[in-house]
């Protein structure tokens, strides 16, 4: 039997609000939520997986204000691999979201296993 939420919240309704604000969200459910594994297991692959696409658009960010003073070109191709990311990750970030509404735990490649470890390990 899966233990009740310490939020006092419907499991579907958690885990949506472990994605809606990407890896904040995440964290902050981490923290509060103590029982429910399911719900915990979304928080810590929102923080991983979205924790890990910020810094990486962040960083596109920053390399395309230096391509900038390099070329127009390069600054081009920076945005525009920046642009494809962010495309792509409110993309995968509806899926999610759509998935946990459905009750269902899409466990993303190469994410999955660092989330579980991160459940196993901060258990309580």
């Amino acid at each position: 039997m899966t233990p009740s939420s310490t939020t006092g919240l419907d499991e579907r309704l958690a885990s949506v609000l472990c994605y809606s604000a990407w890896w904040i969200t995440g964290l902050l459910f981490l923290v509060i939520e103590r029982q429910h594994r399911g719900i915990r297991f979304h928080a810590a692959q929102s923080l991983v997986l979205f924790g890990a696409l910020s810094l990486l658009l962040l960083g596109l960010g920053a390399l395309s204000a230096l391509a900038l003073m390099v070329s127009g070109q390069a600054y081009q191709v920076a945005r525009a691999v920046a642009d494809a990311l962010w495309i792509g990750t409110a993309a995968l970030w509806l899926v999610l979201v759509v998935r946990a509404w459905r009750g269902e735990t899409w466990r993303v490649p190469l994410v999955a296993a660092l989330a579980d470890r991160i459940v196993a390990k901060t258990s309580w």
